[in-house]
């Protein structure tokens, strides 16, 4: 990069794959990404805002160095320039990751020189899917479908341990993950090197995290995302408009779609996004980079999950819109409910929460028990049955069987309050490893939740509880005015006061002075009796 400190291109050998540059000082950020995608975005904001940025990027081995490179306008180098940041660049390919640091051509051990002393590091494997498409790209039809993919991402995690083994006291961790990835309870199918890498590598193979979080190590800041969608500075689908100059220009989504929510994953709103959330691409990298340069205060002691999702708007999120968005998730997090919010419903007020309780209990909650929706499920844990465990509270819970023995996996715990019903997700059973919130929505919850809105109008309907009362809008005037009668005059005339209007009853005349018909009149009306020859 023109004015930057550059590792150069990187290496297509597997020896010597790592091009490190000379230190200086201890970064303020590490990225650590496939080519392009949130890697690029995050380690130029960060970079605009002032801070210094190693970006090292784990290519697919079969990609060559002429296809790699980064390119800057001059806008954002000056911003760089000017705001004191910098970027260096190193990379090395996914398989010297992946072998023993014993061995010549690991690059493991470069990572850890490179990385020493780092304030933050922050890793995503977005690009990993692209990099094995250029990689397809170089090979024949019959040597396409490899695992370069899956290589990369195991090399992420290795080099992220590498990292965060030399990094500074008190690091900052950030992982971005897609919102179906490693929740943390899904089985991980390659273990510890083993498997596929494994058995590519032999016994020479170097121990892989399983996890992100588990590479990382300690107490990490989650940050998920839904369909992603836009492109970083140096891809030619950065620009604006789609399809060249056209008499009605069509932008792209990345410039209409600037606006975000940032939710608890375990959150029906942060879960929502696993269904088909969309998400910018520069958003994730503008609340990756302030993460990593602490712009936005967060406990370092516990880690967070969140989801991150855009929605229609042109305006990009102000620095207070960022530190407002999560304020507002780590109260929800510090909640008693821990984010797990699933429903919310309001009464003006509730006569006696016990009777309510036991209605949901035993009337409605096995009515929606029993119904397909619920009962169909076969496979994995579902709802079983409901339980009040004290007078305002009501529990679902989720059995499944493990080893042919039924165990609790899930909870939904359902309040009643003086004003109102509030639905949380809670944990199963510890004893048989569920003591933790599920992070995934609990098969058939999106039912329930659904079912409880009609729940909280027949509660009304039964006289269980009392409906809000919205207050009637206050007219802006209690008495209808008169109208003043306006007469329209010629500019000639406008001196000359208007004559005031004559009532119909007033004045001489015989129907003024009371005088009534003294007969009735035949005009108009029907002959009584036939006309005689004389007529």
């Amino acid at each position: 990069i023109s004015g930057f400190n550059n590792s150069g291109p990187l290496s297509s050998r597997r020896r010597s794959t790592l091009v490190t540059v000379a230190q200086t000082s201890s970064p303020d950020v590490v990225v650590i990404s496939p080519p392009g995608g949130i890697g690029e975005i995050a380690s130029v904001e960060a970079a605009r805002l002032g801070g210094s940025v190693k970006w090292f990027v784990v290519s697919a081995p079969s990609v060559s160095s002429s296809s790699k490179g980064i390119a800057l306008n001059s806008e954002t180098l000056s911003a760089i320039e000017k705001a004191g940041g910098s970027i260096e660049l190193a990379g090395a390919n996914a398989d010297s990751l992946l072998v023993n640091s014993d061995d010549g051509n690991s690059a493991a051990s470069a990572v850890s020189t490179w990385c020493r002393g780092t304030k933050s590091i922050l890793c995503t494997y977005d690009g990993a899917e692209e990099e094995k498409r250029r990689a397809d790209a170089e090979k024949s039809a019959d040597e396409r479908g490899g695992s370069e993919d899956k290589m990369i991402r195991s090399s992420i995690r290795v080099a992220a341990r590498e990292a965060v083994g030399v990094a500074g006291a008190g690091v900052s961790k950030i992982a971005i993950l897609s919102s179906d990835k490693e929740m943390g309870d899904e089985e991980v199918t390659e273990k510890k090197g083993k498997g596929l890498l494994g058995g590519l590598f032999g016994g020479n193979a170097v121990e892989i995290p399983d996890t992100m979080s588990e590479a990382l190590k300690g107490a990490t800041v989650v940050v998920r995302h839904g369909e992603l969608f836009g492109a970083p500075e140096s891809s030619p689908e950065s620009s604006p408009f789609m399809g060249g100059p056209r008499r009605e220009p069509v932008l792209r989504e990345m410039y209409t779609m600037r606006s975000i929510r940032i939710d608890p994953t375990i959150s029906v709103s942060g879960s929502a996004i696993a269904g088909g959330s969309k998400t910018n691409r520069v958003a994730v990298g503008a609340v990756a980079s302030r993460l990593g340069m602490e712009k936005i205060e967060l406990p370092k002691r516990s880690g967070i999950d969140v989801s991150l999702s855009s929605f229609a708007g042109t305006d990009t999120p102000t620095e207070e819109e960022w530190k407002k968005e999560f304020s507002r998730v780590i109260e929800l997090i510090s909640s008693p409910s821990g984010g797990a919010n699933l429903f919310s419903a309001e009464f003006s007020s509730v006569p006696s929460t016990n009777r309510l309780a036991q209605w949901i209990a035993t009337k409605w909650a096995p009515a929606i028990l029993r119904s397909y929706d619920i009962a169909g499920t076969r496979v994995g844990a579902r709802p079983v049955y409901a339980v009040q465990t004290d007078e305002n509270t009501v529990e679902i819970v989720w059995q499944e069987l493990v080893d042919f023995n039924s165990v609790t996996s899930g909870r939904m715990i359902i309040k009643i309050e003086d004003t109102g019903i509030t639905a949380t997700r809670g944990p199963g059973n510890a004893a048989d490893g569920f003591g933790r919130i599920s992070m995934k929505p609990l098969s058939g919850e999106d039912i329930l939740v659904r079912r409880l809105a009609d729940a909280a109008s027949q509660a009304i309907e039964k006289g269980l509880a009392i409906k809000t009362k919205v207050p009637a809008k206050e007219s802006a005037a209690q008495q209808t005015q008169e109208k003043p009668v306006t007469t329209l005059v010629s500019s000639s005339a406008a001196s000359v006061p208007a004559t005031p209007a004559v009532s119909a009853s007033s004045g001489p005349g015989p129907r003024g002075a009371g005088t009534r018909r003294s007969a009735e009149r035949t005009r108009g009306t029907r002959r009584k009796s036939p006309p005689t020859s004389s007529e």
